[in-house]
């Protein structure tokens, strides 16, 4: 895979099997989530290339302790991040080997997935980390749903509740040990410094027709103690909001007013589908985002069938005339 620099494949993109691709992703996950909280998705009955995957990423975060921050003059920017991604590149390969096995990676087919895993995690260089890293582990993740190695409507749950889930909690915890810098960051008028689908997808936790204790919950709960505790382990949306509390100080109307307003929409469908389209412009639209992505075989910038992008647009197939 190649990253995107010249503002014609952004042109490109929109249309692209990548952007499909992404967006049919994540309507996908979406709909295999609604009304299941973390704790009722056991890591253990995952798909292997899951469990893989998630075994990988804690060998990653044990890394942290082997690796610790240095004494710097600055708060942000640790330079021993640099250390820390050196070892993920070093790895990447064998990591990589073991979570799609030996007959794809004889294959080769390891190497279309290494520039994802290693962009998951933040620029080494700049010492910053946005939604476009972000915006690669789901890429890592798709690609094993090309393979065929996980199904995104039978596996969503595990792919974004435990495999997703582990990819957040290790990042949180580089974020707070190397203090990455925000990439591109729109600070209070931006809706977290550093990811996206953690609301996404937690609104999509909370939406659809059901009756479990995420989807009767309104989006205002988050200013309700009560609340917060009851769905600390349960709910992506909650924890999000919790993490952003935890880093930045004063109230949440004062460093994050759009979180704040979010929470007086009435229905979490309409917070959902609202920032489904706040990604796909603010995300996938942006060239100073998409310029770091890469585009290859899976993740192409070919133009996408007219079926890829209805499944993108969130429209499901139709049912052949005269079938129930």
């Amino acid at each position: 895979p190649t990253p995107c620099k010249d503002p014609g494949d952004f042109a490109k993109f929109k249309g692209s099997v990548a952007h499909a691709r992404v967006l049919a992703f994540i309507l996908e996950v979406s709909d295999s989530i609604h009304g299941v909280g973390l704790s009722s998705v056991d890591a253990k009955t995952a798909p292997e290339p899951i469990k893989r995957l998630t075994e990988a990423l804690s060998t990653m975060e044990s890394w942290l302790k082997e690796i610790p921050p240095i004494k710097q003059p600055m708060r942000f920017g640790n330079k021993a991040f640099r250390q820390w991604h050196a070892r993920l590149v070093e790895n990447a390969v064998a990591i990589l080997k073991t979570i799609i096995g030996k007959e794809l990676s004889e294959a080769g087919a390891h190497e279309e997935l290494v520039p994802y895993l290693t962009a998951s995690f933040g620029n080494p260089t700049r010492i910053d980390y946005g939604t476009g890293h972000e915006l690669n582990f789901v890429a890592l993740l798709i690609c094993l749903s090309e393979m065929g190695l996980i199904d995104p409507r039978k596996d969503g749950k595990a792919a974004c509740l435990v495999a997703f889930q582990r990819y957040i909690e290790v990042m949180r915890s580089i974020q707070t040990l190397y203090w990455l810098e925000p990439a591109g960051s729109k600070g209070v008028w931006g809706l977290d410094d550093y990811n996206f689908l953690p609301l996404l997808w937690g609104a999509a936790q909370h939406a659809g027709r059901g009756a479990t204790a995420l989807q009767t919950t309104p989006p205002s709960a988050i200013h309700d103690a009560g609340a917060k505790k009851a769905l600390a382990g349960d709910s992506l949306y909650f924890q999000a909001v919790a993490f952003v509390c935890k880093v930045k100080s004063g109230h949440l109307a004062e460093h994050s007013p759009m979180l704040n307003d979010i929470s007086g929409v009435p229905s979490w469908k309409k917070v959902h589908s609202g920032l489904v389209k706040m990604y796909t412009n603010e995300v996938l639209g942006k060239f100073p985002i998409i310029q770091h992505f890469f585009f290859g075989a899976i993740l192409s910038l070919e133009p996408a069938s007219s079926e890829l992008l209805a499944k993108a647009a969130g429209q499901k197939p139709r049912k052949p005339f005269g079938k129930k």
